[in-house]
């Protein structure tokens, strides 16, 4: 058995799982290498990877037509509400008498999901595959009702200019984006302390990083009428959330949305102002923190000369290492587990000043006592 026969994921391909036929697997590619079909992700780096592989890949399972496959899989997310948003996608596309097969992990509470499955559709599941601390669970699309997908509420957001001037707006959220219920300390850290970091002069452009919903630079543009801001984020789910967002506050020519990952060149550069708040990735004991290490080493791209940046991160991460390759490093404030570093960017390119990171991990990974995002 090979390491990547041994992943949850790869239970799927366990004998008498899969049919003969295409298949659509939401979160996931295993069964798609494996049979054919489509593969649907929101994330930019597994969608380009499954793009590289020659893999047929959807970002949004809504181009697909309605009853078009026979068998579908959903793989189980940490997110409950995303899960069931791709569970009910799931059902839209399966042909009557199709296998829903629906797959995760004991640690993300595959157990309760199913419960809670097989209610909604009123059948009895069948666990056809249960190893590696996870399992697969087959259902029938039948006539009866799908599976129901969970919305998120929407959260009153505020932001004071340093003249006293208060602003107040409503942001969409939704499934699977992150803080998508609530505003989190983290967000609420930076919004209170952008307009007196800024000062009286705004900066002409913006760069949110990891935008989720888009507060940041939502938060900016209706603080400053003048500035231009770009939101990325390497979330499908995010970009569409924050273009709503923009669009209905009436921002459209001012902000822009696009879909990025890290690990890809930046979408520009010459950016005067960052706003960060970095994801990290919870993978048992282990926080996957390549992604966030990916993203600071492009600060110095997205900065142009005497940019600044704002991040917000969890207390214990061990950011300053990796960010002081970038530039100068300084702790603004702390609060309720979060702190906010201000970054400026130095004149030289990361790896000129003749030293590395204490800090920074060739791994991308490391133990460490968090929350996770």
């Amino acid at each position: 058995m090979t390491r990547r026969d041994r992943r949850p994921e790869a239970l799927v391909l366990d004998e008498d799982i899969l049919r003969e036929g295409a298949v659509c697997e939401f979160g996931g590619e295993l069964a798609v290498e494996a049979c054919g079909g489509v593969a649907v992700t929101p994330w930019r780096d597994r969608f380009r990877a499954a793009e590289a592989a020659e893999l047929t890949v959807k970002s949004d399972s809504s181009e697909l037509e309605d009853a078009s496959f026979s068998q579908v899989i959903v793989h189980l997310q940490k997110s409950r509400a995303a899960t069931f948003t791709d569970l009910a996608e799931a059902w839209r596309i399966l042909q009557p008498g199709g296998q829903l097969l629906f797959c995760g992990t004991n640690a993300l509470g595959v157990t309760s999901a199913v419960k809670r499955l097989a209610k909604e559709l009123d059948q009895t599941p069948i666990i056809i595959s249960n190893r590696a601390r996870a399992r697969v669970v087959r259902f029938k699309r039948g006539d009866g009702p799908g599976p129901e997908p969970e919305t998120t509420p929407t959260y009153e957001a505020s932001i004071t200019a340093i003249d006293g001037t208060h602003h107040e707006w409503t942001m969409e959220t939704r499934p699977g984006v992150f803080s998508a219920k609530k505003l989190d300390a983290g967000t609420e850290l930076l919004l209170a302390c952008l307009p007196g970091y800024i000062g009286h002069k705004p900066p002409k452009r913006i760069v949110d990083i990891g935008c989720g919903t888009g507060i940041f630079g939502i938060a900016a543009a209706i603080l400053y009428p003048e500035v231009e801001c770009l939101l990325v984020d390497g979330d499908a789910r995010a970009i569409a959330c924050a273009r709503a967002n923009v669009a209905r506050l009436g921002l459209s020519e001012r902000v822009t949305v696009e879909w990025w990952d890290a690990r890809e060149q930046p979408l520009g550069d010459r950016f005067n102002l960052a706003l960060v708040n970095p994801p990290f990735h919870q993978q048992g004991a282990d926080v996957d923190l390549g992604p966030a290490l990916a993203l600071f080493a492009s600060l110095w791209t997205w900065l142009g000369r005497n940019g600044r940046g704002l991040i917000v991160a969890n207390q214990t991460l061990p950011w300053e290492g990796p960010l002081g390759e970038v530039g100068p490093v300084e702790l603004l404030d702390s609060t309720k587990g979060y702190k906010l570093l201000s970054l400026k960017r130095s004149a030289r390119p990361p790896g000129s000043r003749g030293r590395k990171s204490p800090d920074k991990r060739s791994s991308g990974s490391m133990k460490f006592p968090t929350r996770s995002r």
